[in-house]
């Protein structure tokens, strides 16, 4: 991807500009995990990844940190405890309808993992390099596998490989289409230099035309590479 990456700056904004709402505490006095986890998403959202401790966590929830500790152990459970919130906020498997295949309804809830994932800008860095790893992620995964397997997936000890890959899809391209150009000169798209080189080879100007017509061509691309690789994984495995 990074090799691309100077050539690939068109961007849609019509996606990830939404940003979650502040939790409402529960009625009752007593917290809960699900309330820590939605308070730790918005202050990651609103502050960035880096604002994210215990101590400021509390502070915002007006609770102390001993109270946050008798949910969640430790801040890695904390981040933990955010990705799987992201997961399962992003995969509604009762979009998967009678009629669809099990590539179609895969397809289906991975784009909107995507779509969801670019509403929280600032927690891409976390998705991006923190497994699924708690057990109500595993309960998750096992949902997802069940639905797919009554639409006709066959799971193999590759099936993992496929959701790797879709997850590396997925999360490269949300992270191009967040991350601004590098603040150093250059970064932007020299379209004097591609039609100069276009007129004296054509299929330059082929292969570089999208460039100069989509107004995104990182969201065209996600979309086209998504359905390929799911696809193309379905035919290899037949």
């Amino acid at each position: 991807m990074a090799g691309f990456r100077g050539i690939i700056q068109k961007r849609s904004t019509a996606e990830g500009t939404a940003m979650t709402a502040q939790p409402k505490a529960p009625t009752k006095t007593v917290l809960n995990r699900e309330y820590i986890l939605k308070s730790a998403l918005y202050l990651i959202d609103t502050n960035g990844l880096e604002a994210l401790n215990l101590r400021a966590l509390g502070q915002q929830m007006g609770v102390s940190q001993t109270a946050i500790y008798r949910h969640i152990p430790n801040k890695a459970a904390l981040l933990d405890g955010v990705v799987e919130l992201i997961w399962k906020s992003a995969t509604h498997i009762s979009h998967i309808t009678n009629n669809m295949s099990w590539q179609d309804g895969l397809e289906s809830v991975v784009l909107e993992v995507y779509k969801t994932i670019l509403t929280h800008p600032n927690a891409i860095p976390l998705m991006a390099t923190r497994s699924i790893n708690t057990q109500q992620s595993q309960v998750m995964v096992r949902d997802w596998l069940d639905k797919l397997q009554e639409h006709g997936l066959q799971v193999g000890t590759d099936t993992i490989l496929m959701f790797n890959s879709l997850a590396c899809l997925t999360l490269g391209a949300a992270i191009a289409q967040v991350e601004p150009p590098t603040k150093s000169a250059g970064g932007e798209v020299d379209t004097d230099l591609i039609n100069h080189l276009s007129e004296q080879y054509p299929a330059l100007a082929t292969f570089m035309s999208p460039l100069m017509e989509l107004d995104s061509v990182i969201e065209v691309s996600y979309r086209k590479g998504l359905h390929a690789l799911i696809s193309g994984w379905a035919q290899s495995a037949q």
